[in-house]
């Protein structure tokens, strides 16, 4: 029995490491697609299309269709086409202008984001901890964009940023409003929504389906693996750690880029850079670490990833 446990939750670990591996190749093939001429409707026009298909193809082998309220269907639909779309759009928007690397670390500020809008809402508490991670989380940003203005460019700073604080907020209104409902059903209802949002945006300015045979496969890896896969052993990986610890082990998202960026593309923080990436995966660390006697108070809604 306790070996059957420990396998199980060395399965999780790995199952979440792969879903991390996942989410930080997306700033990474954003570079591809858009070196290769690809707009960033029909990038994540297809993205979310084949998402969706794949995740409701799931959905209804396993559950038939979802039988929600219409309050519930309004609000999933609106997470998806207005808050996920536009943080999706803002975040792989930011690398045509800041270096990927730069990017993810700017982007996991929103753990500490999130942590001061629970707690403005009272959703969560005050505690020396959350004190704790918001001081390190500040300090790593002044470090990151405070002591090189002058090298980096500030509207990608500003889009990576952005992409932040809207992702903050709409994991604060998922958690508040999603606990009636499957991750994978919010999962499938954000994705198609998402689509329809950037299916209308394309239609307006216009997709560039003129691209290479390379292009188009990095942007069917967007959907494959940064998505599809990354949210699957996601969802499978917290039913056996939890998902406190899955989110702990998912601050390894931005070290991951980093190393992949510095490997493919030779890209090089400054030693005050990375000194600011740590300070902020510390903060993001103590926003998220919970204590052992209340770890089984924690739920997963499934807003927190996509």
């Amino acid at each position: 029995m306790l070996r059957g446990k420990l396998d199980s939750h060395r399965i999780g670990v790995v199952e979440v490491l792969i879903s991390t591996f996942g989410f930080s190749l997306y700033p990474i093939f954003g570079k591809y697609v858009f070196a290769g001429g690809a707009s960033l409707s029909t990038t994540l026009t297809v993205r979310f299309i084949i998402a969706a298909v794949i995740f409701w193809l799931i959905i209804f082998s396993k559950h038939g269709f979802p039988r929600l309220n219409f309050k519930t269907w309004l609000l999933l639909w609106v997470m998806g086409g207005v808050g996920y779309s536009s943080m999706a759009g803002l975040y792989l928007s930011s690398v045509r202008y800041i270096p990927a690397s730069l990017a993810t670390l700017l982007l996991y500020a929103y753990p500490i984001i999130v942590t001061i809008l629970s707690v403005a809402t009272r959703q969560e508490e005050v505690s020396l901890q959350k004190l704790l991670g918001l001081t390190s989380s500040t300090i790593g940003l002044g470090l990151i964009i405070g002591l090189a203005f002058g090298e980096i460019n500030l509207f990608g700073i500003l889009l990576a940023l952005g992409a932040s604080v809207i992702y903050s907020v709409y994991i604060v209104l998922g958690g508040r409003v999603l606990k009636t409902t499957t991750p994978l059903i919010s999962t499938g209802v954000i994705s198609l929504s998402a689509a329809v949002t950037y299916s209308i945006i394309g239609s307006t300015t216009g997709f560039t389906f003129n691209i290479s045979g390379f292009t188009w496969l990095v942007i069917i890896g967007i959907a494959l693996f940064c998505t599809v896969l990354a949210m699957l052993t996601f969802f499978s990986g917290i039913q056996k750690i939890g998902a406190a610890s899955a989110s702990i082990l998912s601050t390894m998202e931005p070290v991951m880029t980093v190393v992949i960026a510095f490997v493919l593309f030779g890209e090089q923080l400054t030693i005050s850079q990375m000194l600011g990436g740590i300070f902020v995966i510390l903060g993001g660390i103590l926003s998220v670490w919970v204590p052992k006697s209340t770890t089984a108070e924690i739920t997963f809604t499934g807003s927190e990833k996509i």
